[in-house]
Protein backbone atom coordinates (compact mmCIF):
# COMPACT_ATOMS: atom_id res chain seq x y z
CA UNK A 1 0.00 0.00 0.00
CA UNK A 2 1.31 3.45 -0.90
CA UNK A 3 2.80 5.58 1.85
CA UNK A 4 1.13 8.73 0.54
CA UNK A 5 -1.92 8.40 -1.66
CA UNK A 6 -1.81 12.00 -2.88
CA UNK A 7 1.77 11.82 -4.14
CA UNK A 8 1.19 8.33 -5.50
CA UNK A 9 -1.54 9.59 -7.82
CA UNK A 10 0.62 12.52 -8.90
CA UNK A 11 3.44 10.18 -9.92
CA UNK A 12 6.00 10.84 -7.17
CA UNK A 13 6.69 7.09 -7.03
CA UNK A 14 6.56 6.79 -10.82
CA UNK A 15 3.74 6.19 -13.27
CA UNK A 16 3.74 2.49 -12.36
CA UNK A 17 5.23 1.96 -8.87
CA UNK A 18 6.59 -1.52 -8.28
CA UNK A 19 7.81 -3.74 -5.47
CA UNK A 20 11.07 -5.69 -5.83
CA UNK A 21 11.79 -8.91 -3.95
CA UNK A 22 14.80 -10.87 -2.82
CA UNK A 23 13.41 -14.34 -3.53
CA UNK A 24 11.50 -13.54 -6.72
CA UNK A 25 13.02 -12.00 -9.82
CA UNK A 26 10.09 -9.98 -11.16
CA UNK A 27 8.81 -6.74 -9.66
CA UNK A 28 5.07 -6.56 -9.00
CA UNK A 29 2.70 -3.58 -8.91
CA UNK A 30 2.72 -1.46 -5.77
CA UNK A 31 -0.94 -0.63 -5.45
CA UNK A 32 -2.54 2.37 -3.77
CA UNK A 33 -5.48 1.24 -1.63
CA UNK A 34 -7.56 4.33 -1.08
CA UNK A 35 -10.42 2.55 0.69
CA UNK A 36 -11.03 -0.95 2.03
CA UNK A 37 -13.92 -2.61 3.83
CA UNK A 38 -14.56 -6.03 5.35
CA UNK A 39 -17.66 -6.24 3.16
CA UNK A 40 -15.50 -6.41 0.03
CA UNK A 41 -15.41 -9.73 -1.77
CA UNK A 42 -12.65 -12.01 -0.48
CA UNK A 43 -11.63 -13.22 -3.94
CA UNK A 44 -8.38 -12.48 -5.72
CA UNK A 45 -8.13 -9.57 -8.16
CA UNK A 46 -7.10 -10.43 -11.73
CA UNK A 47 -5.48 -7.74 -13.89
CA UNK A 48 -3.20 -7.47 -16.93
CA UNK A 49 -1.20 -4.20 -16.74
CA UNK A 50 0.40 -2.88 -19.90
CA UNK A 51 1.51 0.47 -21.27
CA UNK A 52 4.60 2.59 -21.79
CA UNK A 53 5.58 2.42 -18.11
CA UNK A 54 5.10 -1.36 -17.78
CA UNK A 55 8.41 -2.95 -18.84
CA UNK A 56 7.23 -6.53 -18.40
CA UNK A 57 3.50 -6.87 -19.14
CA UNK A 58 1.64 -10.04 -18.32
CA UNK A 59 -1.19 -11.56 -16.26
CA UNK A 60 -1.21 -10.75 -12.53
CA UNK A 61 -3.23 -11.87 -9.50
CA UNK A 62 -3.35 -9.76 -6.32
CA UNK A 63 -5.03 -10.27 -2.95
CA UNK A 64 -7.23 -7.76 -1.13
CA UNK A 65 -4.21 -6.26 0.61
CA UNK A 66 -2.64 -5.48 -2.75
CA UNK A 67 -0.01 -8.19 -2.27
CA UNK A 68 1.13 -10.27 -5.21
CA UNK A 69 -0.25 -13.79 -5.52
CA UNK A 70 0.97 -14.71 -9.01
CA UNK A 71 2.47 -13.05 -12.04
CA UNK A 72 4.00 -14.30 -15.25
CA UNK A 73 5.96 -12.25 -17.76
CA UNK A 74 6.89 -14.98 -20.25
CA UNK A 75 3.62 -14.56 -22.16
CA UNK A 76 4.09 -10.85 -22.64
CA UNK A 77 0.99 -8.74 -23.15
CA UNK A 78 -2.19 -10.46 -21.97
CA UNK A 79 -5.84 -9.38 -22.05
CA UNK A 80 -9.06 -10.44 -20.34
CA UNK A 81 -7.51 -12.48 -17.51
CA UNK A 82 -10.19 -14.29 -15.52
CA UNK A 83 -11.10 -17.56 -13.83
CA UNK A 84 -13.50 -19.71 -15.85
CA UNK A 85 -14.95 -23.18 -15.28
CA UNK A 86 -14.75 -25.97 -17.84
CA UNK A 87 -15.93 -29.53 -17.13
CA UNK A 88 -16.03 -28.84 -13.40
CA UNK A 89 -12.49 -27.45 -13.13
CA UNK A 90 -11.33 -23.87 -12.79
CA UNK A 91 -8.82 -22.39 -15.23
CA UNK A 92 -7.09 -19.07 -15.70
CA UNK A 93 -7.89 -17.84 -19.20
CA UNK A 94 -6.54 -14.92 -21.20
CA UNK A 95 -5.82 -13.72 -24.71
CA UNK A 96 -2.23 -13.52 -25.97
CA UNK A 97 -0.97 -11.95 -29.19
CA UNK A 98 -0.27 -8.63 -30.90
CA UNK A 99 -2.42 -5.56 -30.34
CA UNK A 100 -2.92 -3.02 -33.14
CA UNK A 101 -4.48 -0.45 -30.82
CA UNK A 102 -7.94 -1.25 -32.23
CA UNK A 103 -8.07 -5.03 -32.03
CA UNK A 104 -5.82 -8.04 -31.57
CA UNK A 105 -4.49 -10.97 -33.53
CA UNK A 106 -3.67 -14.00 -31.41
CA UNK A 107 -5.10 -16.92 -29.47
CA UNK A 108 -6.43 -17.87 -26.06
CA UNK A 109 -4.75 -19.82 -23.26
CA UNK A 110 -6.23 -21.89 -20.45
CA UNK A 111 -3.91 -22.54 -17.50
CA UNK A 112 -4.65 -25.19 -14.89
CA UNK A 113 -4.17 -24.80 -11.14
CA UNK A 114 -0.46 -25.59 -11.55
CA UNK A 115 -0.16 -22.76 -14.13
CA UNK A 116 0.55 -25.20 -16.92
CA UNK A 117 -1.10 -24.67 -20.31
CA UNK A 118 -4.19 -26.90 -20.48
CA UNK A 119 -5.44 -25.68 -23.86
CA UNK A 120 -4.40 -23.29 -26.59
CA UNK A 121 -7.55 -22.15 -28.39
CA UNK A 122 -7.70 -20.52 -31.81
CA UNK A 123 -10.58 -19.08 -33.77
CA UNK A 124 -12.25 -21.36 -36.32
CA UNK A 125 -11.22 -20.90 -39.94
CA UNK A 126 -8.34 -18.88 -41.25
CA UNK A 127 -8.73 -15.93 -38.87
CA UNK A 128 -7.01 -14.75 -35.70
CA UNK A 129 -8.63 -14.53 -32.30
CA UNK A 130 -9.24 -10.99 -31.08
CA UNK A 131 -8.34 -9.65 -27.64
CA UNK A 132 -11.79 -8.39 -26.66
CA UNK A 133 -13.56 -11.59 -25.65
CA UNK A 134 -13.08 -15.19 -24.63
CA UNK A 135 -16.08 -16.44 -22.68
CA UNK A 136 -16.64 -20.10 -21.73
CA UNK A 137 -20.29 -21.18 -21.52
CA UNK A 138 -21.76 -23.84 -19.18
CA UNK A 139 -22.23 -26.04 -22.27
CA UNK A 140 -18.46 -26.33 -22.82
CA UNK A 141 -18.36 -23.90 -25.71
CA UNK A 142 -16.44 -20.64 -26.03
CA UNK A 143 -17.45 -17.24 -27.37
CA UNK A 144 -14.73 -15.19 -29.04
CA UNK A 145 -14.35 -12.12 -31.22
CA UNK A 146 -12.39 -11.53 -34.43
CA UNK A 147 -11.76 -8.86 -37.06
CA UNK A 148 -11.40 -9.39 -40.80
CA UNK A 149 -10.70 -6.80 -43.53
CA UNK A 150 -12.95 -6.91 -46.58
CA UNK A 151 -13.85 -4.72 -49.56
CA UNK A 152 -16.97 -2.58 -49.07
CA UNK A 153 -18.79 0.26 -50.78
CA UNK A 154 -17.83 3.37 -48.82
CA UNK A 155 -19.11 5.92 -51.32
CA UNK A 156 -21.09 7.55 -48.51
CA UNK A 157 -17.73 8.62 -47.11
CA UNK A 158 -16.25 9.64 -50.46
CA UNK A 159 -14.24 6.45 -50.91
CA UNK A 160 -14.82 4.61 -54.17
CA UNK A 161 -13.10 1.33 -53.40
CA UNK A 162 -12.98 1.06 -49.62
CA UNK A 163 -12.35 -1.59 -47.03
CA UNK A 164 -13.76 -2.19 -43.59
CA UNK A 165 -12.68 -4.29 -40.65
CA UNK A 166 -15.73 -6.44 -40.12
CA UNK A 167 -16.57 -7.40 -36.54
CA UNK A 168 -17.11 -11.13 -36.05
CA UNK A 169 -18.00 -13.37 -33.17
CA UNK A 170 -17.88 -17.15 -33.07
CA UNK A 171 -19.09 -19.87 -30.76
CA UNK A 172 -16.84 -22.92 -30.90
CA UNK A 173 -16.79 -26.31 -29.20
CA UNK A 174 -13.82 -26.30 -26.82
CA UNK A 175 -13.34 -30.05 -27.02
CA UNK A 176 -13.27 -30.38 -30.82
CA UNK A 177 -12.70 -26.82 -32.06
CA UNK A 178 -15.83 -27.18 -34.22
CA UNK A 179 -17.53 -23.95 -35.27
CA UNK A 180 -21.07 -23.80 -33.86
CA UNK A 181 -22.13 -20.26 -34.79
CA UNK A 182 -20.56 -17.32 -36.62
CA UNK A 183 -21.84 -13.78 -37.06
CA UNK A 184 -20.66 -10.81 -39.17
CA UNK A 185 -21.70 -7.28 -38.19
CA UNK A 186 -21.75 -5.98 -41.79
CA UNK A 187 -24.55 -8.43 -42.67
CA UNK A 188 -26.90 -6.96 -40.06
CA UNK A 189 -25.86 -3.33 -39.44
CA UNK A 190 -25.68 -0.46 -41.89
CA UNK A 191 -22.24 1.05 -42.06
CA UNK A 192 -23.75 4.53 -42.09
CA UNK A 193 -25.23 3.90 -38.61
CA UNK A 194 -21.74 4.07 -37.13
CA UNK A 195 -21.20 7.00 -34.78
CA UNK A 196 -17.43 6.81 -35.07
CA UNK A 197 -15.53 9.15 -37.40
CA UNK A 198 -14.34 7.64 -40.65
CA UNK A 199 -10.66 6.87 -40.28
CA UNK A 200 -8.52 4.23 -41.88
CA UNK A 201 -6.15 1.97 -40.02
CA UNK A 202 -3.82 0.14 -42.37
CA UNK A 203 -6.20 0.76 -45.26
CA UNK A 204 -9.49 -0.25 -43.61
CA UNK A 205 -12.13 1.32 -41.37
CA UNK A 206 -13.43 -0.27 -38.17
CA UNK A 207 -17.07 0.85 -38.38
CA UNK A 208 -18.62 -1.40 -35.69
CA UNK A 209 -15.93 -2.39 -33.17
CA UNK A 210 -17.26 -5.41 -31.32
CA UNK A 211 -15.83 -5.51 -27.80
CA UNK A 212 -17.92 -8.08 -25.94
CA UNK A 213 -20.26 -10.99 -26.56
CA UNK A 214 -22.35 -12.92 -24.04
CA UNK A 215 -24.94 -15.69 -24.36
CA UNK A 216 -28.32 -15.53 -22.68
CA UNK A 217 -28.62 -18.81 -20.72
CA UNK A 218 -32.44 -18.75 -20.92
CA UNK A 219 -32.98 -17.96 -24.61
CA UNK A 220 -29.76 -19.02 -26.33
CA UNK A 221 -29.52 -15.58 -27.95
CA UNK A 222 -26.36 -13.48 -27.93
CA UNK A 223 -25.67 -10.06 -26.44
CA UNK A 224 -23.17 -7.99 -28.43
CA UNK A 225 -21.59 -4.65 -27.54
CA UNK A 226 -20.70 -2.35 -30.45
CA UNK A 227 -18.51 0.53 -29.31
CA UNK A 228 -18.90 2.51 -32.53
CA UNK A 229 -22.67 2.05 -32.75
CA UNK A 230 -22.88 3.10 -29.08
CA UNK A 231 -25.32 0.23 -28.69
CA UNK A 232 -25.85 -3.19 -27.17
CA UNK A 233 -27.75 -5.61 -29.42
CA UNK A 234 -29.52 -8.94 -28.94
CA UNK A 235 -28.69 -11.39 -31.73
CA UNK A 236 -30.97 -14.33 -32.56
CA UNK A 237 -29.07 -17.52 -31.68
CA UNK A 238 -30.33 -19.29 -34.80
CA UNK A 239 -30.69 -16.73 -37.58
CA UNK A 240 -28.24 -14.03 -36.49
CA UNK A 241 -30.90 -11.35 -36.90
CA UNK A 242 -30.94 -8.32 -34.61
CA UNK A 243 -33.88 -8.82 -32.21
CA UNK A 244 -33.51 -5.54 -30.33
CA UNK A 245 -31.04 -2.77 -29.67
CA UNK A 246 -30.37 -0.80 -26.51
CA UNK A 247 -28.90 2.65 -27.22
CA UNK A 248 -27.52 3.94 -30.50
CA UNK A 249 -29.41 5.32 -33.50
CA UNK A 250 -32.03 2.59 -33.46
CA UNK A 251 -32.80 2.11 -29.78
CA UNK A 252 -35.73 -0.30 -29.27
CA UNK A 253 -36.61 0.55 -25.67
CA UNK A 254 -38.70 3.09 -23.81
CA UNK A 255 -36.31 4.68 -21.32
CA UNK A 256 -37.99 5.02 -17.91
CA UNK A 257 -34.99 6.90 -16.47
CA UNK A 258 -35.23 10.15 -18.42
CA UNK A 259 -32.79 8.87 -20.99
CA UNK A 260 -30.09 7.72 -18.58
CA UNK A 261 -30.58 4.00 -19.28
CA UNK A 262 -29.93 4.39 -23.02
CA UNK A 263 -27.60 7.39 -23.35
CA UNK A 264 -24.38 5.41 -22.83
CA UNK A 265 -21.64 5.81 -25.45
CA UNK A 266 -18.39 4.17 -26.58
CA UNK A 267 -19.18 1.41 -24.07
CA UNK A 268 -17.54 -1.91 -23.18
CA UNK A 269 -18.27 -5.25 -21.52
CA UNK A 270 -22.03 -5.89 -21.74
CA UNK A 271 -23.40 -8.85 -19.78
CA UNK A 272 -26.90 -10.25 -19.23
CA UNK A 273 -28.14 -11.57 -15.86
CA UNK A 274 -31.47 -13.18 -14.96
CA UNK A 275 -32.74 -13.00 -11.40
CA UNK A 276 -35.76 -15.19 -12.17
CA UNK A 277 -34.80 -18.28 -14.18
CA UNK A 278 -38.45 -18.78 -15.14
CA UNK A 279 -38.86 -15.38 -16.80
CA UNK A 280 -36.64 -14.68 -19.82
CA UNK A 281 -38.37 -11.38 -20.55
CA UNK A 282 -36.84 -9.61 -17.56
CA UNK A 283 -33.11 -9.19 -17.23
CA UNK A 284 -30.40 -7.05 -15.70
CA UNK A 285 -27.75 -5.75 -18.09
CA UNK A 286 -24.36 -4.58 -16.85
CA UNK A 287 -22.46 -2.25 -19.17
CA UNK A 288 -19.34 -0.12 -18.80
CA UNK A 289 -20.28 3.30 -20.16
CA UNK A 290 -17.08 5.06 -21.21
CA UNK A 291 -18.87 8.25 -22.23
CA UNK A 292 -15.65 9.28 -23.96
CA UNK A 293 -13.72 8.61 -27.14
CA UNK A 294 -10.10 9.46 -27.94
CA UNK A 295 -11.39 12.40 -29.97
CA UNK A 296 -12.42 14.94 -27.32
CA UNK A 297 -15.08 16.37 -29.64
CA UNK A 298 -16.97 13.06 -29.35
CA UNK A 299 -17.18 13.02 -25.56
CA UNK A 300 -20.76 12.66 -24.37
CA UNK A 301 -20.34 12.61 -20.59
CA UNK A 302 -18.40 14.24 -17.80
CA UNK A 303 -17.49 10.88 -16.23
CA UNK A 304 -17.64 7.16 -17.01
CA UNK A 305 -20.17 4.86 -15.33
CA UNK A 306 -20.68 1.24 -14.40
CA UNK A 307 -24.30 0.70 -15.44
CA UNK A 308 -26.90 -1.71 -14.06
CA UNK A 309 -29.95 -1.53 -16.33
CA UNK A 310 -33.21 -3.43 -15.83
CA UNK A 311 -34.85 -4.33 -19.14
CA UNK A 312 -38.22 -5.86 -19.95
CA UNK A 313 -38.30 -7.30 -23.46
CA UNK A 314 -42.05 -7.79 -23.35
CA UNK A 315 -42.95 -4.22 -22.41
CA UNK A 316 -39.74 -3.01 -24.14
CA UNK A 317 -38.72 -0.78 -21.26
CA UNK A 318 -35.32 0.02 -19.81
CA UNK A 319 -34.66 1.54 -16.39
CA UNK A 320 -31.36 2.52 -14.81
CA UNK A 321 -30.87 0.82 -11.45
CA UNK A 322 -27.39 2.22 -10.77
CA UNK A 323 -24.88 4.44 -12.55
CA UNK A 324 -21.71 3.82 -10.57
CA UNK A 325 -19.10 6.57 -10.80
CA UNK A 326 -15.48 6.44 -9.64
CA UNK A 327 -14.75 8.43 -6.46
CA UNK A 328 -12.35 10.49 -8.59
CA UNK A 329 -14.95 10.94 -11.39
CA UNK A 330 -12.81 9.23 -14.02
CA UNK A 331 -13.65 9.82 -17.67
CA UNK A 332 -12.18 6.80 -19.43
CA UNK A 333 -11.68 6.91 -23.24
CA UNK A 334 -11.29 3.15 -23.67
CA UNK A 335 -11.59 -0.28 -22.04
CA UNK A 336 -13.32 -1.04 -18.74
CA UNK A 337 -15.51 -3.72 -17.15
CA UNK A 338 -18.46 -4.29 -14.83
CA UNK A 339 -18.89 -7.53 -12.87
CA UNK A 340 -21.43 -8.75 -10.35
CA UNK A 341 -19.44 -10.82 -7.85
CA UNK A 342 -21.23 -14.12 -7.14
CA UNK A 343 -20.03 -14.55 -3.56
CA UNK A 344 -21.24 -11.20 -2.22
CA UNK A 345 -23.39 -9.68 -4.94
CA UNK A 346 -21.08 -6.64 -4.91
CA UNK A 347 -20.36 -4.85 -8.16
CA UNK A 348 -16.74 -4.53 -9.31
CA UNK A 349 -15.94 -1.82 -11.86
CA UNK A 350 -12.57 -1.85 -13.61
CA UNK A 351 -11.66 1.53 -15.08
CA UNK A 352 -9.68 0.17 -18.05
CA UNK A 353 -7.57 2.95 -19.50
CA UNK A 354 -7.32 4.35 -15.96
CA UNK A 355 -5.46 1.66 -13.94
CA UNK A 356 -7.92 1.37 -11.06
CA UNK A 357 -10.91 -0.61 -9.81
CA UNK A 358 -13.73 0.10 -7.38
CA UNK A 359 -16.05 -2.28 -5.55
CA UNK A 360 -19.59 -1.16 -4.68
CA UNK A 361 -22.45 -2.37 -2.55
CA UNK A 362 -25.00 -3.52 -5.14
CA UNK A 363 -28.02 -2.38 -3.17
CA UNK A 364 -26.91 1.12 -2.18
CA UNK A 365 -24.08 1.96 -4.60
CA UNK A 366 -21.79 2.67 -1.64
CA UNK A 367 -18.06 2.54 -2.40
CA UNK A 368 -16.54 -0.31 -0.39
CA UNK A 369 -13.04 -0.66 -1.82
CA UNK A 370 -11.08 1.60 -4.16
CA UNK A 371 -7.64 0.73 -5.56
CA UNK A 372 -5.25 2.47 -7.97
CA UNK A 373 -2.53 0.61 -9.83
CA UNK A 374 -0.68 3.61 -11.19
CA UNK A 375 -0.53 7.39 -10.98
CA UNK A 376 -4.09 8.45 -11.85
CA UNK A 377 -3.08 11.96 -12.94
CA UNK A 378 -0.82 10.51 -15.66
CA UNK A 379 -3.47 8.33 -17.31
CA UNK A 380 -3.87 10.68 -20.27
CA UNK A 381 -0.42 9.53 -21.42
CA UNK A 382 -1.38 5.82 -21.51
CA UNK A 383 1.48 4.95 -19.18
CA UNK A 384 -0.45 2.13 -17.45
CA UNK A 385 -3.78 0.48 -18.26
CA UNK A 386 -5.57 -2.81 -17.64
CA UNK A 387 -8.26 -3.91 -20.12
CA UNK A 388 -10.64 -5.54 -17.64
CA UNK A 389 -10.61 -6.29 -13.92
CA UNK A 390 -12.10 -9.43 -12.35
CA UNK A 391 -12.35 -10.90 -8.87
CA UNK A 392 -12.62 -14.64 -8.29
CA UNK A 393 -11.88 -17.52 -6.01
CA UNK A 394 -8.78 -19.36 -7.15
CA UNK A 395 -6.65 -22.20 -5.80
CA UNK A 396 -3.12 -22.25 -7.17
CA UNK A 397 -0.81 -25.24 -6.67
CA UNK A 398 2.35 -24.46 -8.65
CA UNK A 399 4.42 -27.23 -10.17
CA UNK A 400 7.51 -25.28 -9.11
CA UNK A 401 9.21 -25.20 -5.71
CA UNK A 402 9.21 -22.31 -3.23
CA UNK A 403 11.98 -19.76 -3.77
CA UNK A 404 14.22 -18.98 -0.81
CA UNK A 405 17.23 -16.66 -0.68
CA UNK A 406 19.52 -16.49 2.34
CA UNK A 407 21.20 -13.14 2.97
CA UNK A 408 24.20 -14.21 5.02
CA UNK A 409 25.11 -10.70 6.15
CA UNK A 410 21.54 -10.08 7.34
CA UNK A 411 21.15 -13.52 8.95
CA UNK A 412 17.76 -13.73 7.32
CA UNK A 413 16.10 -15.86 4.68
CA UNK A 414 13.54 -14.48 2.24
CA UNK A 415 10.96 -16.90 0.88
CA UNK A 416 8.05 -16.80 -1.58
CA UNK A 417 6.16 -19.15 -3.87
CA UNK A 418 4.72 -17.59 -6.99
CA UNK A 419 1.10 -18.65 -7.46
CA UNK A 420 0.72 -20.75 -4.29
CA UNK A 421 -2.55 -19.75 -2.62
CA UNK A 422 -2.69 -22.32 0.20
CA UNK A 423 0.50 -21.41 2.07
CA UNK A 424 -0.18 -20.37 5.69
CA UNK A 425 3.36 -20.50 7.06
CA UNK A 426 7.01 -21.24 6.45
CA UNK A 427 9.14 -23.79 8.28
CA UNK A 428 12.95 -23.58 8.27
CA UNK A 429 14.59 -26.99 8.61
CA UNK A 430 18.20 -27.97 9.22
CA UNK A 431 19.53 -30.85 7.15
CA UNK A 432 21.96 -33.17 8.84
CA UNK A 433 24.25 -35.76 7.42
CA UNK A 434 24.97 -39.02 9.25
CA UNK A 435 28.67 -38.13 9.58
CA UNK A 436 27.91 -34.78 11.21
CA UNK A 437 29.92 -34.31 14.41
CA UNK A 438 26.87 -33.11 16.36
CA UNK A 439 24.76 -36.23 16.98
CA UNK A 440 22.29 -34.48 19.29
CA UNK A 441 19.80 -34.07 16.43
CA UNK A 442 19.46 -37.84 16.19
CA UNK A 443 18.07 -37.95 19.73
CA UNK A 444 15.78 -34.96 19.08
CA UNK A 445 12.17 -36.17 19.06
CA UNK A 446 11.45 -33.70 16.23
CA UNK A 447 14.20 -35.12 14.03
CA UNK A 448 13.06 -36.93 10.90
CA UNK A 449 15.21 -39.60 9.32
CA UNK A 450 15.66 -41.14 5.86
CA UNK A 451 13.68 -38.38 4.21
CA UNK A 452 16.13 -36.57 2.00
CA UNK A 453 18.60 -38.08 -0.40
CA UNK A 454 20.71 -36.66 -3.19
CA UNK A 455 22.51 -38.43 -5.98
CA UNK A 456 25.55 -36.19 -5.80
CA UNK A 457 28.14 -35.37 -3.20
CA UNK A 458 25.85 -34.91 -0.22
CA UNK A 459 23.44 -37.26 1.52
CA UNK A 460 21.15 -35.84 4.20
CA UNK A 461 19.52 -38.39 6.48
CA UNK A 462 17.96 -36.15 9.13
CA UNK A 463 16.02 -32.94 9.32
CA UNK A 464 15.12 -30.91 12.36
CA UNK A 465 12.80 -27.94 12.61
CA UNK A 466 14.51 -24.62 13.34
CA UNK A 467 11.69 -22.08 13.32
CA UNK A 468 8.20 -21.66 11.85
CA UNK A 469 6.63 -18.30 11.01
CA UNK A 470 3.31 -17.25 9.46
CA UNK A 471 3.23 -16.19 5.82
CA UNK A 472 3.39 -12.41 5.46
CA UNK A 473 2.33 -11.05 2.09
CA UNK A 474 3.98 -12.40 -1.04
CA UNK A 475 7.49 -12.56 0.42
CA UNK A 476 8.18 -13.47 4.05
CA UNK A 477 11.37 -12.51 5.87
CA UNK A 478 12.56 -15.05 8.45
CA UNK A 479 15.07 -13.85 11.04
CA UNK A 480 17.72 -16.49 11.72
CA UNK A 481 19.68 -14.51 14.32
CA UNK A 482 20.93 -16.69 17.19
CA UNK A 483 19.18 -19.79 15.87
CA UNK A 484 21.05 -23.08 15.94
CA UNK A 485 21.29 -24.58 12.47
CA UNK A 486 23.23 -27.18 10.56
CA UNK A 487 25.45 -26.31 7.61
CA UNK A 488 22.50 -26.58 5.22
CA UNK A 489 18.86 -25.56 5.49
CA UNK A 490 15.70 -25.65 3.46
CA UNK A 491 12.42 -23.78 3.79
CA UNK A 492 9.15 -25.73 3.72
CA UNK A 493 5.73 -24.31 2.87
CA UNK A 494 2.94 -25.48 5.18
CA UNK A 495 -0.82 -25.01 4.91
CA UNK A 496 -3.27 -24.01 7.65
CA UNK A 497 -3.38 -27.61 8.93
CA UNK A 498 0.40 -27.95 9.04
CA UNK A 499 0.67 -30.12 5.93
CA UNK A 500 3.88 -29.69 3.97
CA UNK A 501 3.21 -28.34 0.47
CA UNK A 502 6.68 -27.93 -1.00
CA UNK A 503 10.36 -27.40 -0.21
CA UNK A 504 12.87 -24.83 -1.37
CA UNK A 505 16.33 -25.52 -2.72
CA UNK A 506 18.85 -26.68 -0.10
CA UNK A 507 20.92 -23.66 0.97
CA UNK A 508 24.48 -23.55 2.30
CA UNK A 509 24.29 -21.46 5.47
CA UNK A 510 27.84 -20.12 5.15
CA UNK A 511 27.69 -19.02 1.51
CA UNK A 512 23.97 -18.62 0.82
CA UNK A 513 24.38 -20.69 -2.36
CA UNK A 514 22.14 -23.50 -3.51
CA UNK A 515 23.50 -26.99 -3.15
CA UNK A 516 22.16 -27.84 -6.60
CA UNK A 517 24.34 -25.16 -8.20
CA UNK A 518 21.37 -23.22 -9.54
CA UNK A 519 21.58 -19.45 -9.76
CA UNK A 520 19.68 -17.39 -7.24
CA UNK A 521 16.48 -15.86 -8.71
CA UNK A 522 17.65 -12.33 -9.51
CA UNK A 523 20.90 -13.58 -11.05
CA UNK A 524 19.04 -16.10 -13.20
CA UNK A 525 16.66 -13.39 -14.39
CA UNK A 526 19.49 -11.01 -15.18
CA UNK A 527 21.42 -13.62 -17.14
CA UNK A 528 18.39 -14.66 -19.16
CA UNK A 529 17.46 -11.10 -20.07
CA UNK A 530 21.05 -10.26 -20.90
CA UNK A 531 21.37 -13.30 -23.16
CA UNK A 532 18.09 -12.50 -24.89
CA UNK A 533 18.96 -8.82 -25.29
CA UNK A 534 22.40 -9.63 -26.64
CA UNK A 535 21.25 -12.31 -29.07
CA UNK A 536 18.14 -10.54 -30.36
CA UNK A 537 18.33 -8.09 -33.24
CA UNK A 538 15.51 -6.05 -31.75
CA UNK A 539 15.19 -3.54 -34.57
CA UNK A 540 14.80 -6.35 -37.12
CA UNK A 541 11.89 -8.03 -35.35
CA UNK A 542 8.39 -7.73 -36.85
CA UNK A 543 6.63 -4.79 -35.24
CA UNK A 544 3.93 -6.97 -33.66
CA UNK A 545 6.51 -9.23 -32.01
CA UNK A 546 8.69 -6.35 -30.87
CA UNK A 547 5.70 -4.65 -29.25
CA UNK A 548 5.24 -7.62 -26.96
CA UNK A 549 8.83 -7.40 -25.77
CA UNK A 550 8.81 -3.70 -24.89
CA UNK A 551 11.16 -1.10 -26.30
CA UNK A 552 14.94 -1.47 -26.22
CA UNK A 553 15.02 1.30 -23.61
CA UNK A 554 12.53 -0.65 -21.50
CA UNK A 555 14.78 -3.67 -21.62
CA UNK A 556 17.81 -1.69 -20.52
CA UNK A 557 15.82 -0.10 -17.70
CA UNK A 558 14.55 -3.48 -16.54
CA UNK A 559 18.05 -4.98 -16.61
CA UNK A 560 19.33 -2.11 -14.49
CA UNK A 561 16.44 -2.64 -12.05
CA UNK A 562 17.13 -6.36 -11.77
CA UNK A 563 20.88 -5.86 -11.50
CA UNK A 564 20.41 -3.68 -8.45
CA UNK A 565 18.40 -6.49 -6.90
CA UNK A 566 20.96 -9.08 -7.95
CA UNK A 567 23.96 -7.35 -6.36
CA UNK A 568 25.45 -9.48 -3.66
CA UNK A 569 23.81 -12.66 -4.93
CA UNK A 570 26.66 -14.87 -6.03
CA UNK A 571 26.57 -17.41 -8.79
CA UNK A 572 27.54 -20.94 -7.84
CA UNK A 573 30.25 -22.19 -10.16
CA UNK A 574 30.87 -25.50 -8.42
CA UNK A 575 29.91 -28.97 -9.47
CA UNK A 576 26.16 -29.33 -10.01
CA UNK A 577 24.38 -31.71 -7.63
CA UNK A 578 21.21 -33.43 -8.83
CA UNK A 579 17.87 -32.40 -7.39
CA UNK A 580 16.52 -34.21 -4.37
CA UNK A 581 14.67 -37.29 -5.52
CA UNK A 582 12.12 -37.48 -2.68
CA UNK A 583 10.22 -34.76 -0.85
CA UNK A 584 9.30 -34.91 2.79
CA UNK A 585 5.57 -34.76 2.09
Amino acid sequence: MAHNSYWYDWGLYGAYPRVAYNSFASASPWSNILKSDDRCDAGFTLIEPRGESVPSPGPIILDNQGDLVWMETKYGQAMDLKVQTYKGNDYLTFWHGSDSGWFGRGYYLMLDSSYNVFKNITAAGNIDGDLHEFQITPQGTALLTAYVAQATNLSAYGVANGQIYDSIFQEIDLETGELIFEWYASEHFAITDSLAPYEEHKGAWDFFHINSVDKDPLTGNYLVSSRYMCAVACIDGTTGQVLWQLGGKHNSFIDLSEGHATDFSWQHHARIHHQNPDDATKALLTVFDNGAYYNKALRRASHSRGLLIDINTQAMTAQLRHGLVAPQNFLVPSQGSVNILPQTGNVLVGWGHHPAWTEYDAATGEVLCDVHLGASHLTAYSRVKSYRTFKSKWVGRPATNPDAVLKVDEEAVYVSWNGATEVAGWLVQSLWDEDDEDKSHAQNEDAKGELFKTEGEETFRYTSDVVQVPKQGFETTIDLTRLEMASHIQVVAVDAKGNELGCSEIINVETGLYLSGKDLPAVAFFKQRLRTRKNSKYDELPQAEASQMGSADDWDHELAWRWENAKGQKTCLGKCVHNISANSG
